[in-house]
């Protein structure tokens, strides 16, 4: 396909990194993520071809993901240093959500469901490090989350929170999921170090300098990618 031809993906203009940053300058102190959320909700937005939001990236260098906002604002303000500097919490979405390289992972993921399934146990019990990921969403808030412990629950699945950001009120770490298959994006099997799935997992590693690779592959516990 033709990159001019493919979906166009929304862009924050200007970027929402200027936006969190004038928005903190008017009030003068650190913003609330409260505040930060209702900043990148009122951000403009203009659509782009994928093509034209790399060419842009390239001049003004890459902008806080929207759906990441807190933990990249945060990493933001540390480079800046501004003051306080909290704990960003945990970082969610590693990757670029809008990036064609990025869709054709969840297009993987979804194409090989029934190896997954295969893999679950039938009676509905945990599969052995068994993973899904799916978009988790509480009012205004939303994330790309990966939950343990998954299981099959008729057609679609169940997961564990294992890690949840402080702007999710209604979840807890421990609490269940349910997630149609319509809604998820990702699925990983980890069976002694052996991956199997985890295609947003190979792409995000895929992006990184050849000599910190190891250093992933050591944080998420994998030795071979199957």
């Amino acid at each position: 396909m033709n990159p001019d031809q493919e979906e166009p993906i929304p862009v924050v203009v200007p970027a929402l990194s200027a936006v969190l940053i004038n928005a903190e300058d008017n009030k003068g102190e650190a913003l609330t993520y409260e505040e930060a959320i209702e900043a990148r909700n009122g951000a403009h937005c203009v659509m782009m071809t994928p093509a034209d939001a790399r060419k842009m990236e390239e001049r003004r260098g890459r902008d806080i993901e929207p759906e990441n906002i807190w933990y990249e604002w945060q990493l933001l303000r540390r480079e800046l240093g501004r003051k306080p500097d909290p704990d960003p919490g945990p970082n969610f979405n590693q990757i670029r959500s809008g990036d064609p390289e990025y869709q054709q992972t969840i297009e993987d993921a979804r194409a090989t469901l029934k190896r997954f399934r295969e893999m679950l146990p039938t009676d509905g019990s945990p599969g052995m490090g068994a993973m899904v990921k799916t978009e988790v969403r509480d009012g205004v808030h939303s994330a790309f989350m990966w939950l343990m412990n998954a299981r099959r629950s008729g057609g679609d699945f169940i997961g564990t929170f294992f890690e949840i950001s402080d702007g999710f009120k209604s979840y807890e770490v421990g609490d269940d999921l349910k997630i149609p298959e319509a809604d998820l994006l990702d699925w990983s099997v980890n069976v002694d170090g052996q991956l199997h799935g985890g295609y947003s997992l190979r792409y995000y590693r895929s992006t990184l300098p050849p000599e910190e690779r190891e250093e992933y592959d050591d944080y998420i516990g994998v030795r071979e990618y199957l």
